[in-house]
């Protein structure tokens, strides 16, 4: 058996994380995540395993980053959304009264 599973599986995720707009699809995430375990399950662990195994941790902390920070932002949207909300509310209410 060849490593190409997983070299394929590692491929992909590096190229999602290399492009600057991809934000992940937990769908998409779950698919990927059931092939690569089927891949690590079945990897030779040879002489060039230490390197992929390098590949694979990295794409992962970037991976954890890129949620984090995906999160952030949609936590500050969150925020900015309900301000707008309150704003909104205040502004009927002074046009009700100011009649």
């Amino acid at each position: 058996m060849t490593n190409s599973a997983f070299c394929s599986a590692l491929e992909q995720m590096e190229a999602w994380l290399g492009d600057p707009d991809w934000a992940p699809d937990p769908e998409a995430l779950a698919g990927w995540n059931v092939s690569f375990q089927v891949a690590l399950a079945m990897v030779e662990k040879d002489s060039g395993w230490e390197a992929l195994q390098g590949r694979a941790h990295a794409a992962g902390r970037e991976l954890d980053s890129r949620i984090k920070q995906l999160t952030h932002d949609q936590q500050d949207r969150r925020a900015e959304l309900l301000v707008i909300e309150r704003g909104s509310r205040a502004l009927r209410g002074y046009g009700a009264n100011a009649s």
